[in-house]
C-alpha cells in the first residue's frame, strides 16, 4: 500500500533526523515535495503514525498518514509518477 506521510514541524531548532531515517526505513519512498513523504508499507496508517509520533513534537508538530487510492493527479517529475504507476492495481 502507498501512504502519503505529511508534516508540519515547527520547532526549527530540534533535530528532526530521526523521523526522516525512520521514514526511510519503510524501504521504498519519493520525497519531492517538502513536508511530504511518499512510502510503500505493508503497515497500516495507525502503525505508521504510532511509529512516527515519538520522533515529532507532539504538542506543538502535526503529523498525518494517508493511503493513497488509485485516483490522483498533480505535477510532478517523471521518475515520480513512474514510481507510483509501478505500485498500483489499474
Amino acid at each position: 500500500m502507498i501512504y502519503a506521510v505529511i508534516y508540519e514541524l515547527k520547532k526549527w531548532r530540534k533535530d528532526y533526523s530521526s523521523l526522516f531515517e525512520k521514514i526511510k526505513e519503510y524501504g521504498t519512498w519519493m520525497h519531492y515535495i517538502d513536508n511530504v513523504w511518499i512510502i510503500e508499507s505493508s503497515y497500516d496508517a495507525d502503525k505508521i503514525s504510532q511509529d512516527l509520533l515519538p520522533l515529532i513534537d507532539q504538542k506543538d508538530d502535526y503529523l498525518l498518514v494517508i493511503k493513497i487510492a488509485s485516483d490522483y493527479q498533480g505535477w510532478l517529475p517523471k521518475d515520480a509518477w513512474d514510481w507510483m504507476k509501478e505500485r498500483y492495481f489499474y
